[in-house]
């Protein structure tokens, strides 16, 4: 039995909107994120703490448990969709540098 159910409370269940709103508020990501940026992350980030067969059908939305997701981007040192991959800078000799 699950310690929320011990003591008689209900799990606090999200959907991808209200994480958005919880990590802004929180302060929990360095620039502001949508719901859509949250799925991406969901899809593509191997650590994220839910994987899609726990997610729940609610309606139209899916929900799964705040706590792991709070924990998940509390503890995230990646910032932003993914890697940042910047085109390498041209260091050919005999050029100048631009002014």
């Amino acid at each position: 039995m699950a310690d929320d159910e011990k003591k008689g409370e209900k799990p606090d269940f999200v959907t991808f909107t209200e994480i958005a709103q919880r990590v802004n508020e929180r302060g929990l990501v360095s620039r502001p994120i949508t719901r859509q940026g949250v799925r991406y992350i969901a899809d593509h980030d191997p650590n994220w703490p839910t994987p899609p067969g726990q997610w729940i059908k609610a309606g139209s939305a899916w929900v799964m448990l705040w706590e792991p997701i709070e924990k998940f981007f509390s503890e995230r040192t990646a910032r932003g969709r993914g890697p940042v991959t910047r085109p390498a800078e041209s260091t050919s000799e005999g050029s100048e540098p631009e002014q």
